[in-house]
């Protein structure tokens, strides 16, 4: 049996993140769960809060690291995407205020240091509202976004020990450019989900790219899927998780 338990203030030690949008969470082992950034009000944040799982405790650890600019850590930004391999958390883009960023940094969460990557390679442009998985634990796989003029449907591949970006070519039928979809990584296929594009009405469609796993030899495609049973409704800025051979979407009400 599945059920909800909601969570009080009184179940954890320390102090939580401030309520935000726009920010991302992600899961660092087993034992973190690590939090940046995003949009209070009007403000865009850059603050680091790290939720202890064993202990059920919230903290706010003191990163070091330098940027190109001298700062300590990434811009503030919202809308940006973040993906764990080990023990790193890797930041791509995002916004803040009006403008789109296409910078990349890495965060080593064993010694909370920050440090601003200079990649390689096909470089994708600066975008926010884009969507990014990890293959294995080398590499991320990035789709789509807006670029603050046109919604994407590119294909990126970012190889985390080289630095290497690498944009993919595809075959089949692409799926429409979109941006606040989701992309995740189940078994050996990129499933995208939702999002909006073109102007259109926000979209429930879910496709299948295949052929990341360079070991298959396979030409990366495209497919989109019909699976049977009650398909969720369409979404924007929602979230998906994998678990095996399940995915779990959570709808976000307010970008809609």
């Amino acid at each position: 049996m599945h059920y909800w338990v909601r969570a009080f203030a009184s179940d954890f030690s320390g102090t939580p993140p401030q309520p935000r949008s726009g920010h991302t969470a992600v899961p660092i082992g087993k034992s973190k769960i690590v939090v940046f950034g995003g949009l209070l009000d009007k403000k865009f944040l850059s603050d680091i809060t790290v939720y202890d799982i064993e202990n059920k405790l919230w903290f706010q650890p003191e990163c070091t690291g330098n940027g190109s600019d001298g700062q300590v850590g990434p811009n503030p930004r919202a809308f940006h995407v973040a993906v764990a391999i080990d023990c790193h958390m890797f930041i791509f883009g995002g916004r803040s205020g009006n403008r789109r960023l296409g910078d990349f940094w890495v965060l080593d969460t064993d010694i909370w240091q920050w440090s601003e990557l200079t990649s390689f390679g096909d470089l994708p442009s600066s975008r926010d509202f884009s969507a990014a998985s990890a293959i294995e634990n080398r590499k991320i796989v990035m789709y789509g976004g807006w670029d603050g003029k046109k919604w994407l449907s590119d294909v990126y591949i970012l190889d985390t020990i080289s630095l290497e970006w690498m944009e993919l070519s595809v075959t089949g039928s692409l799926p429409p450019p979109r941006c606040g979809h989701t992309a995740t990584m189940v078994e050996k296929r990129l499933l995208v989900f939702g999002g909006r594009g073109g102007g259109g009405p926000i979209m429930s469609d879910l496709w299948a790219l295949k052929g990341l796993i360079e070991e298959e030899n396979e030409t990366p495609g495209w497919t989109q899927l019909k699976l049977p049973g009650q398909s969720p409704s369409p979404r924007c800025g929602h979230t998906v998780t994998s678990g095996g051979h399940y995915v779990m979407s959570s709808l976000n009400p307010s970008l809609i």
